[in-house]
């Protein structure tokens, strides 16, 4: 995978880093994690840190199998291939301009919409699969679960997946929880839903508000096969808050990333990668690795 060593040595710490919180709970796809394995101020700092509520998250009797879904960050490819993937839309601010910048560049993106945002923007929503962008889940109203009931979990991801799927007559295959934050709860729902989970390994990579050349240059950077690249169509939390402090830096890192989208675009088909949708990675997903035979 290309985009430079240090990008490579992050994504290995960041699935480490998960692995290690799981592993001392077993697999968190089959039960929940026993005791609390983040605190608030850590799973703030860390997306995807796996954080639980306590030996109540999950009940392991209730909890049959459920067959094969994947969290993923990043794939193995075979072709150069990447992921490009906007969260918290819709926003008539936003999404119409991304829509505009992918179209030039004749690329398709996953989008992981808000319930929220697509009941508030039914008819902008529509125009994202008219012009064949993938949809996916992004939960109803953008709660950070890692502090969520087990019960307010699975109504904000089942109710997301039903509100955008009854609207627009498409299925969510992906699931993405908002601030990348796992839970043995949302793994579990997100198998019940049928949907993998998918987080990213490239980010815009700019602290604070940036600047487009700034955004486009670190994405320029990291980004290579099989990787998955998070931008944002929408503000998250702020559509409830929003004359919060916070709600105003969400939008104006918002209009930077999509000041930087066709620079972007432009950038990555120079160097040969293609962009596409989830579904386009992992459809030239390489072969997975022999394992290892088991010794007498």
């Amino acid at each position: 995978m290309t985009g430079g060593g240090s990008g490579y040595h992050g994504r290995v710490m960041h699935r480490r880093r998960f692995l290690a919180l799981a592993g001392a709970a077993g697999a968190a796809g089959a039960a929940g994690l026993a005791g609390t394995v983040a605190s608030r101020a850590e799973a703030a700092e860390n997306p995807t840190i796996v954080a639980a509520r306590g030996p109540g998250d999950i009940d392991q009797a209730s909890f049959p199998q459920r067959g094969h879904h994947r969290v993923i960050w990043s794939v193995a490819v075979t072709d150069p291939v990447a992921a490009i993937t906007f969260d918290d839309g819709p926003d008539p601010a936003y999404t119409p301009r991304i829509l505009e910048a992918l179209d030039a560049a004749g690329v398709h993106a996953t989008f992981f919409m808000m319930g929220h945002c697509v009941q508030r923007w039914p008819d902008l929503a529509r125009e994202v699969v008219a012009r064949g962008h993938e949809i996916a889940n992004h939960t109803w109203t953008h709660l950070n679960l890692s502090f969520e009931s087990p019960e307010r979990t699975e109504e904000e991801m089942v109710r997301g997946t039903q509100l955008i799927e009854d609207t627009l007559g498409v299925r969510c295959r992906y699931f993405r929880p908002p601030r990348g934050q796992l839970t043995g709860s949302t793994i579990r729902y997100a198998a019940d839903l049928g949907q993998d989970t998918v987080i990213w390994s490239v980010t815009r990579g700019v602290h604070g508000t940036g600047t487009p050349e700034a955004v486009a240059s670190h994405v320029r950077r990291f980004l290579g096969p099989g990787d998955v690249l998070i931008l944002h169509d929408g503000v998250g939390r702020a559509y409830f808050d929003p004359d919060a402090p916070f709600a105003q830096v969400n939008r104006d890192r918002r209009e930077v990333e999509v000041r930087a989208l066709p620079q972007m675009l432009e950038e990555a088909a120079d160097r040969g990668l293609i962009l596409g949708t989830v579904s386009d990675v992992l459809a030239v997903e390489a072969p997975g690795r022999p394992q290892p035979e088991p010794e007498p």
